[in-house]
């Protein structure tokens, strides 16, 4: 037989008893106290040719580092271009990454799942951090669930105490948050995109890199189709939002053409989606998204706690008839007017090239 070291559930005196790697348990057990570390999913796609981190990769990698005493490791999944990425990981703060390489390069959740299971056996970490993107909120809950682990989804704030993790999310409809702690290890959650800052990189910091084969599910992925029609209003670096003070249909359509013009996206409040006049998957807020444009121009908003909950905006402009709202006060500059006047006012502006128009400088 082996010899691990003494370190399986099998051995006595020293002698393993069992074919296991160094290290390994038999039983796998992580609710235990060498449970250590944070996990990070770390999502790639490809764009224009190349691969690139998902945008809530760096957030998550940094905030892993700033909770934990422990390693913070990682696990991407592609072919083996994803290697350019590596040293961007351990700039952010990566000790460990764990590269499952699938020639493929096709995302399968199942594979992903049994990997993602398998290497939180085999690191033992505290915690397993994935982005709430429509990936991990697929895999997440597979993962979970190999596990018999708990998941808190849809975070908006992590905070740690001791190695137990603090998880707030949005509760009953979005009217309150609710923190939540877990009772086992590994404790998982989803985290909103946008919710954490990227972390400034540190040049030529330098961690450790495992690559292992992604095994197959037996099933075959025959054809990805991405959706049409839709924006991810996370991602957005300019946001046009729109609130309950927009009382036309029609400004909703010239919201739309004047981000066009401006390279802008058009987001919304609860009220604006509950009306219908946007999709809920446009809303920004405690029971929407979390985001963090370097410019937020809100319209007719009133700026309530729960909409303020996802907004990070380096820079936020309002656009609001109540000289008293509380979204006044949050912003950079504060524009007191109707809310649909203003918006016609500055599409008129735009297409016609006029100067002046509304100042946003």
């Amino acid at each position: 037989m082996s010899d691990c070291g003494g370190s399986c559930s099998t051995c006595t005196d020293g002698e393993c008893r069992d074919r296991l790697p160094p290290g390994m348990l038999r039983v796998y057990d992580l609710d235990q106290e060498v449970a250590d570390g944070i996990l990070v999913y770390a999502e790639v796609y490809k764009a224009d040719g190349s691969w690139r981190l998902h945008p809530a990769v760096p957030g998550l990698v940094g905030k892993a580092a700033e909770l934990t005493t422990g390693r913070v490791f990682a696990v991407i999944f592609g072919p083996a271009e994803l290697k350019p990425l590596y040293e961007a990981l351990f700039s952010y703060g990566v000790d460990t990454l764990y590269h499952m390489r699938d020639p493929k390069a096709v995302y399968s959740p199942e594979p992903y799942a049994d990997a993602s299971a398998d290497l939180c056996r085999r690191v033992l970490p505290a915690a397993f951090l994935l982005p709430a993107t429509p990936q991990g909120r697929e895999v997440a809950p597979m993962i979970a669930a190999r596990l018999d682990a708990g998941l808190t989804a849809d975070c908006t704030s992590i905070e740690a105490d001791g190695r137990t993790l603090m998880m707030t999310r949005p509760a009953l409809g979005g009217n309150i948050s609710a923190t939540i702690a877990a009772s086992g290890f590994p404790q998982m959650a989803t985290i909103r995109p946008g919710t954490f800052p990227d972390p400034v990189p540190e040049a030529g910091r330098k961690g450790t890199v495992v690559s292992l084969v992604l095994r197959g599910s037996g099933r075959e992925v025959r054809e990805v189709r991405a959706v049409e029609g839709t924006e991810d209003v996370s991602e957005a670096k300019v946001l046009i939002s729109l609130g309950n003070g927009v009382r036309r249909r029609e400004s909703v359509d010239a919201a739309f053409r004047i981000a066009a013009l401006i390279g802008a996206t058009v987001s919304c409040s609860r009220a604006m989606a509950d009306r219908g006049w946007l999709p809920h998957s446009r809303q920004v807020g405690q029971s929407g998204k979390t985001v963090s444009p370097d410019l937020y121009i809100a319209f007719g908003i009133s700026g309530s706690v729960q909409h303020m909950a996802g907004v990070r905006a380096k820079r936020i402009v309002s656009v609001n008839r109540d000289p008293d709202a509380p979204m006044n006060s949050s912003a950079d500059k504060a524009i007191i007017g109707d809310a649909d006047a203003v918006l016609r006012s500055m599409l008129r502006s735009l297409e016609e090239g006029l100067d002046g128009g509304v100042d946003l400088s």
